[in-house]
C-alpha cells in the first residue's frame, strides 16, 4: 500500500500540471495562403482537389519558412470528393514529402469544410494535441466525378464482387443486365449542387429567402456589383494572399473572376438562373458565386512556441458556433442563428465588430441573413428572444470584395476568409472580426477573431 501511494504522489501532482497546462495553452494565426480562385474548366482544369492543396500547403510552408519537421498536424477540408483518395490531407502528405508521421486528417461539412477545419486546427492545439497544425480546405469543381446509375453500380458489384463472373459468360451478362436495366439508361449523371432533402439548388432556396424577406432584385445587383468593385480596389492587396499553381507548364498566379467593369444595365438585364420570374425569380449569374477551383492553407501555431520561432502572436479565435436550420425553405439562414450565439460566447455586442467577412455563397443570402437579425419575429422564432439582434451596417460587411467577385471553391473559402480577415486585422489594427458561411443542409458557422494589442 506504501508502495502504491508513493507512486500516486508521483504521478497526481504531473497531472493536475498537464491539465493546467493545456487548459492555458493558446492557439495564434499566424499566416495563410491561397491559391488563385479560378473559374471551373479553366486554368485550373487539370489540378485536383489534392494538386491544388498541395500548392497552398507548399505556398505557405515557402512564404512562412516553418519547418515541416515541426508540423504535428494537417487538416483539410473537402467537399467535391474523390473516392479513389478521399483523404486530401493525408495524400498532400505524401506528395509534398513530409515528415511521414503527420497522419492528416480531411473534414467535409459542405462549404463550412474550410473553417471547420481551421478550428479543429485550434481545437487540438489548445487542447495539447498538437503544437503547429496547417489546416485550409481544397476543391476542383472541374475534377468532380460523374457517378454512374445506381441500377448498373450495383450491376457491375455484383458481377465483379458478388460472384456474378463465376457463373459463365451468358448467365453473369444476362444478371448484369437484368439489374442493370436497358443500356439506354447507363450515361453517367454529372454531379448536381443540390439538397439531398430538398431536390432542389442552393439557388432555388436563394430565391425562396429573396421572396420570404422582400430582398429586391435590384438590391441583390447592387450588392453584387460592389463585391466587384470593392475587389477590384483591393486586388494588390488580395495578391499578397496568392501562391501560384504550376499546371500543365504554366504558372497560374492571379484570381480569374473579378471584373474590373461592370455594366448594371447589362446585369439588370440578366434573366433570373433558378426561377421564372413569373415564380418570383430574381436570383441570376451576377449575383451569384461562381464555379470555382482553388485550395487555402492556414499556419496555426501554439503562442508561445509562434513566439520563440520569432512569428506573429496577435491574432486569435475569439469564439466559433456552428448551427443548423430546416433546410426548406431557407437553406442558408444558419448564420442568422450563429452570429448572436457566438457573440454571446464570445461576451461580446454587434457594435464591438470593426468588420464583417460574410461569405457570398449569393447576394440574396447575405441581404436577408443582415434583414432577419433586425426581425423580431425573427428573434423570438429562432432564437427565441424578445429583441431582434441588431443591424449590421453594409459599410463593414465585406471590405475587400467577396466569394461573388473573388470565387467560391466550396472547401477552401474558409481559409481565404480567415487569411484574409487576420491580415486586415493586423493591416488596419482593428480588434474584432466577424466571419460567416453558410452551407448546405442548413448549416452555418461564424467564427470571430480578435487581434490582442
Amino acid at each position: 500500500m506504501d508502495r502504491i501511494a508513493r507512486i500516486a504522489s508521483h504521478i497526481e501532482p504531473k497531472l493536475e500540471k498537464s491539465n493546467s497546462q493545456a487548459s492555458a495553452r493558446t492557439a495564434v494565426i499566424v499566416d495563410g495562403a491561397r491559391t488563385p480562385f479560378v473559374k471551373s474548366f479553366g486554368g485550373l482544369m487539370r489540378s485536383d482537389s489534392i494538386a491544388l492543396a498541395c500548392s497552398a500547403v507548399k505556398g505557405l510552408i515557402g512564404k512562412s519558412k516553418i519547418n515541416p519537421n515541426i508540423i504535428d498536424q494537417v487538416i483539410m477540408g473537402n467537399v467535391v470528393v474523390n473516392s479513389n483518395a478521399p483523404n486530401v490531407a493525408r495524400e498532400l502528405i505524401i506528395d509534398l514529402k513530409l515528415p511521414a508521421k503527420i497522419p492528416g486528417t480531411t473534414v467535409s461539412i459542405a462549404c463550412l469544410s474550410g473553417l471547420e477545419a481551421i478550428y479543429q486546427g485550434i481545437c487540438q492545439v489548445e487542447h495539447g494535441d498538437a503544437t503547429v497544425v496547417i489546416a485550409g480546405g481544397s476543391d476542383s469543381l472541374s475534377s468532380g466525378q460523374m457517378s454512374l446509375p445506381r441500377n448498373l453500380t450495383l450491376a457491375l458489384g455484383k458481377y465483379s464482387m458478388g460472384g456474378g463472373n463465376k457463373k459463365g459468360l451468358y448467365g453473369g451478362l444476362s444478371e448484369l443486365l437484368s439489374i442493370a436495366g436497358p443500356p439506354s439508361k447507363w450515361a453517367p449523371k454529372a454531379p448536381a449542387i443540390a439538397e439531398r432533402s430538398t431536390g432542389k439548388t442552393m439557388g432555388f432556396h436563394a430565391d425562396l429567402m429573396a421572396e420570404i424577406n422582400q430582398i429586391s432584385r435590384k438590391d441583390q445587383d447592387k450588392f453584387a456589383i460592389s463585391s466587384h468593385e470593392k475587389a477590384m480596389k483591393a486586388r494588390k492587396i488580395l495578391e499578397k494572399e496568392i501562391v501560384p499553381v504550376l499546371t500543365e507548364g504554366k504558372h497560374i498566379k492571379k484570381d480569374d473572376l473579378i471584373r474590373d467593369k461592370i455594366n448594371p444595365q447589362k446585369v439588370a438585364r440578366l434573366k433570373p438562373a433558378f426561377r421564372s420570374e413569373k415564380h418570383h425569380g430574381t436570383v441570376n449569374a451576377a449575383s451569384s458565386s461562381a464555379l470555382t477551383d482553388g485550395a487555402s492553407a492556414v499556419l496555426i501555431m501554439e503562442e508561445e512556441r509562434a513566439a520563440a520561432l520569432g512569428y506573429p502572436t496577435d491574432v486569435v479565435c475569439r469564439a466559433y458556433v456552428k448551427t443548423a436550420v430546416e433546410p426548406y425553405p431557407q437553406l442558408l439562414l444558419a448564420p442568422a442563428v450563429a452570429i448572436p450565439r457566438c457573440l454571446e460566447k464570445a461576451g461580446l455586442g454587434l457594435d464591438d465588430i470593426d468588420f464583417f467577412e460574410i461569405h457570398e455563397a449569393f447576394s440574396a443570402q447575405v441581404l436577408a441573413t443582415l434583414k432577419v437579425l433586425e426581425s423580431k419575429a425573427f428573434a423570438k422564432a429562432f432564437l427565441k428572444r424578445d429583441t431582434p439582434v441588431g443591424s449590421i451596417p453594409l459599410n463593414k460587411v465585406n471590405l475587400l470584395g467577396g466569394s461573388i467577385a473573388i470565387g467560391h471553391p466550396f472547401a477552401a473559402t474558409g481559409g481565404r476568409l480567415v487569411t484574409t480577415t487576420a491580415n486586415h486585422l493586423r493591416r488596419t489594427g482593428k480588434r474584432y472580426a466577424l466571419i460567416s458561411i453558410c452551407a448546405a443542409g442548413g448549416i452555418g458557422g461564424v467564427m470571430i477573431l480578435e487581434r490582442r494589442g
